[in-house]
């Protein structure tokens, strides 16, 4: 519970006031106890908040209403009066000063400084807004009272210029030698601050009753005797944990090397390791384009530094390869001096060392295999020599031309001169340095490239912040929680490029385990291609990022949904959206609920046929009819290609029921022409007609069905075994109007 602790204390006024007597003019005057009436028709009331520095914060200057006048005494309330100006916290001085306008000037009708004294001592004040004769006959009035008044000796006036800054006079004259402009002369008790010039503006005032001034200090508390209110728990269920990321498994230096052996060396915990070494988004850069990532460095100088640094792998790998002749523990402790010393290479590749190192591509450094984790070519390869020498030419090209190397800017008498290579090798340093803080310059606009490829566009790193930026809402998948391999490289921690968790690529499956079986990886590029888990997810990003005016446009309809679905890779085929109402959806013009259909289908044109457990004896008899105690059929469809054009297509064998001796097969009986035989003739009107055979071979019975099979729609086929031991055969489609028609025949 919050409380207040207020502090007032009265201070001496003069500790406020611009200007005040000195001591030796205060003993001069002489005192006595004299009694005022403040007078709220002539008088009024200024206050003033000011801080611990007497800086003014707030003020009222004229007409201050906060005060009652109880017993013809003068009543205010400090701290109301403060928090009315909104002070409801901290250490202020506030000032109340009581005075009379003089001379019918107020501030919103002042004079103005028209002359002032070399001394500064004395002012000739004039005015636009009081009215000549005011000015006469009050000045002199005001002057009379001063000079032959008996109150003359206490009487005290002053030109105030607000904000609390009052100049004390002595005395006042008119100055009436033009009657059309009368001015009024002033007498200062000290000279006129040098920050009043010419047309300063102020008013004359008289003091009624002497200053008050308080220090007020607000402490604001909590009382948590009485009130305490405890902070509540982790909500878990908050939709914003599955929104930003998951939990991930406790994983340490160990668990991270765990199974490494399998790849036969540890060149992918240096490839992790030189991953999450990277202290910046990873941006879109093609390193097979020079003039994509170096603008102030030299291709060719980090290109040699690069051969330099796998030369220093190379013979750190063959150091650390040696076999100890016994088990001496200093010379495994050397083996991993070796090791990490290679692994503080890698580690500390920049991204063009990192292409050049692990990618296959041609502009990268020579593999020794075709699958990954590729291995280099050594140094001393004739093929690393070839592809060496073809890329510093390139390289050598690409500098000559880039006239914003920072090298351009030595003086060519020092690139010339030997001695300062390594002058000029630094600069190419600096200037590598600069490539990096240039390269995520050059970036900013990529925000705005919605390109759905995964390494072009808005870096993938950022997409999905991207995305929330615009106030949409995205989700994590289910492979945030994956292993750091699977995540960064596309490999399990075991070593399988299999790398879609929760399946198995051996039989059998554990009873329980909930593994689905695979055993061939499908890519839509390379058998080798590996594909990170987190580039999956990225790669969804980009696709919402592309996506989204189409999805926004179309929100809440069938299409955003389908395209939102495409964007996952889940096709209308295999999760259709039904928009419900409308238009009878069999008609033929009818496009509301039109969906693309996705059909498997088997060529029957071949000598190959489709075999159907047909019937299933109820007993342990051999299976004759006699012994079918219920009725069975089977239903399928098919569709043809259209007339058939070669001869061997006629004759089609549809299904076959070998413990029943049954055949169901298609004949084409149509003329086999599209055209009339001469000109102006009509098509063959049977031409796409043909007869639908179902033959029980054992027995030679038969039915037929002649309807235009070859027109390329579907047909439903049925044969079916009643109750009564007879075989029916029953086909049909639907036509053009939407209407179902069918046809059937009794097995003879």
């Amino acid at each position: 519970m919050e409380e207040k602790i207020v502090n007032i204390k009265p201070v001496d006024p003069v500790f406020f006031q611009s200007q005040n007597y000195s001591v030796a003019d205060r003993d001069l005057l002489s005192s006595f106890t004299s009694t005022t009436t403040f007078n709220p028709n002539e008088d009024y009331i200024e206050y003033f908040v000011l801080d611990l520095n007497k800086k003014v914060l707030s003020g009222n200057v004229y007409g201050f209403p906060n005060y009652r006048i109880i017993d013809d005494n003068v009543v205010v309330d400090p701290q109301k009066d403060l928090e009315s100006f909104s002070y409801t916290g901290g250490k202020y001085y506030t000032v109340y000063n009581f005075l009379k306008l003089k001379l019918n000037s107020s501030p919103s009708r002042t004079f103005y400084i028209q002359e002032i004294s070399i001394d500064r001592t004395e002012l000739r004040l004039n005015t636009t807004t009081i009215p000549n004769e005011d000015i006469v006959n009050l000045t002199q009035e005001f002057e009379n009272q001063i000079n032959t008044s008996v109150q003359r000796s206490y009487i005290d006036f002053y030109l105030n210029f607000g904000n609390n800054v009052r100049i004390i006079a002595i005395n006042i004259a008119l100055d009436n030698t033009n009657p059309g402009d009368p001015t009024v002369l002033i007498k200062l008790y000290e000279p006129l601050p040098s920050e009043f010039t010419y047309n300063t503006q102020c008013w004359v005032v008289e003091q009624v009753a002497r200053t008050i001034a308080y220090q007020i200090e607000i402490t604001n508390v909590f009382n948590f005797e009485d009130q305490f209110n405890y902070l509540q728990g982790p909500n878990f269920n908050l939709s914003i944990q599955d929104q930003i990321n998951n939990s991930t498994p406790y994983y340490n230096q160990t668990s991270l090397q765990q199974n490494i052996s399998t790849f036969g060396s540890s060149s992918l915990l240096y490839q992790i390791n030189s991953l999450l070494a990277e202290k910046g988004i990873e941006i879109s850069i093609d390193y097979s384009k020079y003039s994509d990532f170096i603008h102030f460095s030299s291709a060719q100088t980090r290109l040699e530094n690069f051969y330099y640094k796998l030369s220093l792998i190379e013979q750190y790998t063959a150091n650390s390869n040696i076999s100890p002749l016994t088990s001496n523990p200093y010379i495994s402790a050397s083996q991993n001096i070796w090791n990490d010393k290679i692994n503080e290479i890698i580690t500390n590749f920049d991204g063009y060392e990192y292409y050049l190192y692990y990618s296959s591509e041609s502009y990268a450094w020579p593999k020794l295999n075709s699958t990954p984790p590729y291995s280099n070519y050594p140094t001393t390869s004739s093929i690393v020599l070839t592809w060496l020498e073809n890329q510093s030419f390139s390289a050598s090209y690409f500098d000559s031309e880039n006239k914003d190397a920072l090298v351009n800017a030595v003086p060519d008498y020092l690139r010339d001169d030997p001695e300062n290579d390594s002058y000029s090798l630094f600069v190419q340093m600096v200037g590598q340095h600069f490539d990096n803080i240039w390269i995520y310059l050059k970036d900013i606009s990529n925000k705005f490239d919605a390109d759905n490829r995964l390494d072009f566009g808005i870096s993938k790193d950022i997409v999905a912040q991207a995305i929330r930026d615009l106030g949409l809402k995205i989700y994590q998948n289910n492979f945030s929680t994956g292993d750091l391999y699977s995540a960064l490289l596309g490999y399990t921690i075991s070593g399988s490029n299999l790398n879609i968790p929760n399946i198995t690529g051996s039989l059998p499956v554990p009873s329980g385990s909930g593994l689905e079986y695979i055993n061939t990886v499908i890519t839509a590029s390379s058998p080798n291609a590996l594909e990170p888990l987190d580039d999956i997810n990225k790669e969804i990003y980009k696709r919402i990022y592309h996506n989204l005016p189409i999805l926004l446009k179309k929100k809440g309809t069938p299409e955003g949904l389908q395209l939102l679905l495409n964007i996952y890779g889940v096709p209308e085929t295999i999760l259709r959206i039904n928009e419900f109402g409308g238009k009878i959806t069999r008609l033929t013009n009818d496009w509301d609920n039109f969906v693309d259909q996705f059909n498997y289908e088997y060529f029957t044109t071949s000598s190959g046929y489709v075999e159907v457990p047909l019937l299933i004896a109820s007993g342990s008899g051999s299976g004759s009819f006699n012994e079918i105690t219920s009725s069975f059929s089977i239903e399928f469809r098919f569709k043809t290609t259209g007339i058939p054009t070669d001869p061997n297509a006629y004759n089609q064998i549809i299904a076959y029921a070998p413990e029943n001796d049954l055949l169901l097969a298609l004949e084409y009986t149509g003329s086999g022409y599209i055209s009339g035989s001469y000109s102006g003739s009509i098509p063959d009107p049977y031409n796409t007609w043909g007869t639908l055979k179902f033959i029980e071979l054992s027995s030679g019975a038969s039915s037929s069905l002649y309807l235009p099979f070859f027109n390329g729609n579907w047909w439903s086929v049925m044969y079916n075994f009643n109750d009564e031991f007879n075989w029916i055969l029953e086909t049909g489609f639907w036509d053009d109007n939407g209407i179902w028609i069918s046809t059937e025949n009794w097995l003879d």
